[in-house]
């Protein structure tokens, strides 16, 4: 009996390998009658880690840094780049992970047996060398003897954990490197970047001053000052004419342009031209910055005063994505935006609701997002007020009671998401007659909103439409429902009204310490679990430091 269980054995296991050969084959084929200029694009696919959500502008910066992309028919590379994606998840190369909120793709991923083709296409081309991060010798040992060919550094999740000391060692070493991306790695990087003089993306930590003189074609750079350092030098990329995305955080600041200017002499103005993507925080060089990068399509500010950045905003006809969020309430009406502006989020901006009437006039607006935003107990929207394109509308936090809307106010209104309005009474009954609806999230509102989005769903499914989808999480844990306002891009020595309020108390019984009151944000127990978790980290962190290392005797 036991021979004849392993014969049977022996024959699946012959059958299932024929199957996966044959797999392997079909897709091979593919591959093959892929076009040129899609074949490197598929390939590097599949250096990213197993079952990876893979962002999908992070993988077009990467393409482009890597020259995969060419110029067609005058347009950005960016929009090629998306071309060459969308022909890859045509041809079921690449899979749809994850979409933004007006519907565009997020995320990207590829299935198992793909990624194992591009490793396998790609080694046999000596372009790709994945090392498995098992062990820290083998890893050490192959990027010290690929050093001269290596033209991108990636490090995965699990490299983090390996020896991170070394990674010092080991990029220093790579000469001809086009990519580094290790802003993962708690590690010191700013003497060895200015070395990399061949570099188009960096994604970094360092601690000390920075000179990218020698880096000219810098395409992509995004740089964060390691925890706990008082950093406060500016990066100057004012020379570097190629740059398409800039990231620079805390409390690391862009340079002043004038001082540019007049380091060289004075004898042109510098602009930024090919500057699509900017991030700015706390710079004290707002509108001068904004001036001299005309052709934005994505602005990020994070401020703590308020600048003179209004005037500049409006002569960013091609920007289409914009976020400001600042802990100082901004005056200005709604006519400052550019016109071609798609998707606008405000935080903490405390906007009457008045001016949100305003930018109904903006004609291509798809997405409006308010993180404690707007200030106000009555929103009215007149009949004359349309948002004409607006898909998805979500409103964080705010004092709001009374919220007046017909259907006609949006017309192609998918997504509705209200979140800690616990004031709010209900939702106008004729937001449930808009026919684009598909979705409504209700988190941490007051009962009059649960069961009004509640019956908004019974009288769709009773009208036959049951694509309307409502998800409705109660005001059960003030914990969870104030964490989401005030932990994204935001500490809490940013909010001292908060900090210094003086409230009634209550007591949490696994620290001892005082918690405010429901009627008030929880702001002392979401810093002390923050804090926790930091203090957690850096155990970590050293203990892994001082992994294989001898003990003291």
């Amino acid at each position: 009996m036991h021979n004849n269980w392993k014969i049977v054995g022996e024959n699946l296991n012959s059958f299932f390998g024929t199957v996966s050969e044959r797999c392997q084959s079909i897709l091979s084929l593919s591959y093959k009658y892929l076009p040129q200029y899609l074949r490197a694009c598929f390939l590097y696919v599949g250096g990213f880690s197993k079952d990876m959500e893979i962002d999908v502008s992070k993988l077009i910066r990467l393409w482009i840094a890597e020259q995969f992309i060419k110029v067609r028919s005058n347009k950005r590379l960016e929009v090629v780049a998306e071309e060459y994606l969308q022909e890859l998840i045509d041809r079921s190369l690449i899979l749809v992970g994850k979409q933004r909120a007006n519907g565009r793709m997020k995320t990207c991923k590829i299935h198992d047996l793909l990624r194992q083709l591009c490793i396998r296409e790609a080694q046999t081309d000596n372009g790709l060398n994945v090392i498995n991060g098992d062990f820290a010798k083998a890893i050490y040992y192959s990027m010290q003897h690929s050093s001269r060919i290596t033209r991108t550094f990636i490090p995965m999740p699990y490299f983090r954990l390996v020896f991170p000391k070394r990674i010092f060692s080991i990029v220093s070493e790579l000469k001809l490197l086009k990519v580094l991306d290790v802003l993962s790695i708690e590690c010191e990087f700013s003497c060895v970047i200015p070395e990399l003089v061949h570099l188009r993306y960096v994604a970094a930590r360092i601690e000390k001053a920075l000179s990218l003189a020698k880096l000219r074609n810098l395409q992509t750079i995004i740089l964060q000052s390691l925890e706990e350092t008082e950093l406060k030098h500016p990066v100057d990329i004012w020379t570097m004419s190629e740059i398409r995305h800039v990231d620079i955080g805390l409390p690391l600041y862009i340079s002043n342009p004038l001082d540019a200017e007049n380091h060289s002499n004075g004898e042109h103005p510098l602009f930024l031209n090919n500057l699509h993507t900017l991030y700015l925080h706390y710079s004290p060089f707002v509108e001068e910055i904004i001036t001299r990068s005309p052709n934005l399509k994505k602005l990020k500010i994070t401020d703590r005063s308020e600048h003179p950045i209004f005037d500049s905003l409006s002569l960013l006809h091609d920007l289409e994505t914009l976020q400001i969020a600042t802990f100082d309430p901004m005056i200005f009406s709604g006519d400052i935006f550019p016109p071609n502006l798609k998707k606008l989020k405000l935080s903490y901006t405390r906007l009457p609701w008045e001016v949100v009437n305003l930018l109904a006039n903006l004609p291509s607006l798809e997405v409006l997002k308010g993180n404690d935003a707007f200030k106000g107990t009555n929103w009215r929207l007149d009949e004359d007020v349309v948002f004409r394109k607006l898909k998805h509308l979500k409103i964080v936090a705010g004092d709001l009671q009374r919220w007046e809307a017909g259907s006609d106010n949006f017309p192609m209104l998918e997504q509705l998401i209200l979140h800690q309005l616990r004031d709010l009474e209900e939702i106008p009954e004729s937001i449930g007659d808009i026919m684009t609806l598909k979705f409504i999230q209700i988190n941490c509102c007051g009962s009059g909103v649960d069961t009004s989005a509640t019956k908004i769903q019974e009288e769709q499914q009773s009208l036959e439409n049951y694509e309307l989808q409502v998800q409705i999480t109660p005001m059960k844990s003030n914990i969870f429902c104030y964490f989401e306002v005030y932990s994204k891009g935001s500490t809490f020595s940013q909010q001292p009204d908060l900090a210094r309020a003086t409230t009634p108390v209550a007591w949490n019984s696994w620290d001892k310490k005082p918690l405010r009151n429901r009627e008030t944000v929880k702001v002392p127990l979401v810093r002390r679990v923050i804090e926790v978790s930091r203090r957690a980290s850096k155990l970590l962190k050293r203990t892994l430091m001082g992994f294989g290392k001898d003990r003291p005797m």
